[in-house]
């Protein structure tokens, strides 16, 4: 009967390790994403000319979309290093497991959308056939 009992909090602690590794991952893509936005607003700041909304919104929307993207790739290729060096070993295992499926996600979004064929900030509208 014990066992059961353990089994139950193994997967407990597992659970909220998991949903631990997606937040871990949020925050760290929202922390890129206000970096980004750092950088962005200046870079808009100093070039001449004036600032047009539409097309510094859609820079802010495209950094956004970057930043956890690129936060989901790289915990596929940092999150086995920090398995093997730390002794929180559930934690970045789900951290990874977590990066692997929005990577999954991400990869899926672009391919429906023909994401990898566009160039610069081209918006297109798709009519229903």
């Amino acid at each position: 009967m014990e066992f059961i009992f353990e089994a139950i909090d193994w997967i407990g602690e597992a659970f909220k390790a998991f949903i631990g590794g997606f937040a871990r991952l949020f925050l760290t893509s929202l922390l890129i994403w206000m970096i980004s936005l750092v950088f962005l607003l200046f870079r808009e700041l100093f070039t001449p000319g004036d600032l047009d909304f539409k097309e510094y919104f859609l820079k802010v929307w495209k950094f956004f979309k970057l930043s956890f993207e690129v936060v989901a790739y790289g915990a596929l290729i940092v999150a086995p290093i920090l398995i093997y060096t730390s002794k929180e070993t559930l934690v970045y295992s789900m951290v990874w497991v977590a990066s692997f499926l929005l990577s999954f996600l991400f990869l899926y979004i672009r391919k429906q959308t023909n994401g990898f064929k566009r160039r610069g900030s081209q918006v297109r509208y798709n009519r229903f056939k």
